[in-house]
């Protein structure tokens, strides 16, 4: 469904009161003011010989190919070069099985599975076959998290474009103007377009080495993370998630220091990114610097946070306080940020239970139960639905 992948760890957070400090941030941004990017340890990390090409990454076999152009030429031909395209990625993807993962567009296809960036690709890889022009977008207004083990994975949505060549006309005051159409293939096309900013191809290979990267770590492939994380790095060298990532990594291999010099430039970047604060804070927690932990946790605060999993955390840390008003508070925040995530609403029950009101967490569990059930259908039927709706775009011809 979505994509774009970014990595934090999930933490143990301490329920704060009280407003932060001014003089604390600013302390904090200008200690991070005029960082270079600090040197990457890699002897850390076994040499990896595996990571995909861009050019193996749009790919397509030689049997791929020709089933491809057999429709395209034959039983699609009657449809502008743009539309067969996005009608044979229909056919083919009908049963697609939805998976959050970044298949290259050979995988894609042979296997008919994949996530967002995976249909992207693919997409690619047919429209640069017949040569039709094809533009990326990021959709950023609304971001999906999921847990797994240790790891949040915070994912945007990436969708194609497919253009039709530009055709003259003329206005009714005779000024000619180009207008041009393309379809959106896309698995939600009624993703809001006034929150989709285009790419370029080189953001777009960055995004995909920076997903395999976060994949990776989380089925525990350090070192094949380490590979993909640096190629990332190669295509956009200051994208704060990808050194965020960096950060991780080096962490995992116990390298607290170039860790945290990874997660200080991460921040010169992009001081309100709260998946780089949060990693530094848990690594200031582990070295028990609590001076840092605060001034950290002082720009969390001032920060409008947007991670489920964050409340959650506030939310368990009130109730083993007992404070049981501001744990249901923090998990109500949760459910509202994002209703998929079941333990927003267990949170809510055991507040409940331990409240005494028994009725009211069993009607809060079923109200877990309906957006989990309503999610998976979701799921399910989310293959297979692409934009055909033609939008004009006019120019005044030069």
């Amino acid at each position: 469904m979505k994509l774009a992948k970014t990595l934090l760890t999930v933490l143990s957070l301490s329920v704060l009161a009280g407003c932060s400090s001014q003089a604390a941030m600013n302390s904090l941004i200008e200690r991070h003011q005029n960082a270079q990017m600090p040197s990457l340890n890699s002897a850390l990390f076994a040499p990896q010989q595996s990571v995909v090409s861009a050019q193996q990454l749009f790919a397509l076999t030689t049997s791929q190919q020709h089933d491809f152009l057999l429709d395209y030429n034959g039983r699609l031909s009657d449809l502008p070069e743009h539309e067969r395209i996005s009608a044979y990625l229909h056919d083919l993807t009908f049963g697609f099985n939805y998976k959050e993962q970044t298949y290259t567009a050979s995988e894609a296809f042979a296997l008919s599975a994949g996530n967002c960036m995976a249909l992207a690709i693919l997409t690619k890889s047919l429209a640069d076959l017949v040569a039709v022009e094809i533009k990326f977008q990021r959709v950023t207004n609304a971001p999906v998290f999921d847990r797994n083990n240790n790891v949040v994975l915070v994912s945007d949505h990436v969708r194609a474009r497919l253009y039709k060549p530009y055709e003259a006309s003329q206005d009714n005051e005779n000024n000619t103007l180009l207008k041009r159409a393309w379809v959106v293939v896309d698995y939600f096309p009624s993703s809001a377009s006034q929150n989709a900013e285009m790419i370029t191809d080189t953001q777009f290979l960055a995004l995909y080495y920076r997903n395999r990267a976060a994949e990776l770590m989380v089925d525990g492939r350090i070192d094949d993370a380490y590979a993909y994380a640096s190629e990332a790095l190669k295509y956009t060298p200051k994208d704060s998630e990808v050194i965020n990532i960096l950060g991780l990594l080096h962490g995992r291999k116990q390298d607290s220091r170039s860790a945290e010099q990874l997660f200080s430039y991460a921040l010169s970047l992009d001081a309100d990114n709260l998946n780089v604060l949060h990693n530094y804070q848990a690594l200031a927690k582990r070295q028990q610097r609590t001076d840092l932990v605060a001034e950290l946790e002082q720009r969390i605060q001032s920060i409008p946070e947007a991670n489920p999993y964050v409340w959650i955390a506030l939310g368990d840390a009130a109730f083993e306080q007992n404070q049981l008003e501001t744990a249901m508070m923090m998990y109500r925040k949760a459910a509202k940020q994002a209703p998929y995530v079941h333990e927003a609403y267990w949170g809510q029950a055991r507040v409940y239970v331990a409240q005494g009101e028994t009725q009211q967490a069993r009607r809060i569990l079923d109200k877990g139960l309906r957006e989990a059930r309503m999610s998976a259908t979701k799921g399910r039927f989310k293959t297979g639905w692409y934009s055909y709706q033609e939008q004009a775009q006019k120019k005044p011809l030069d």
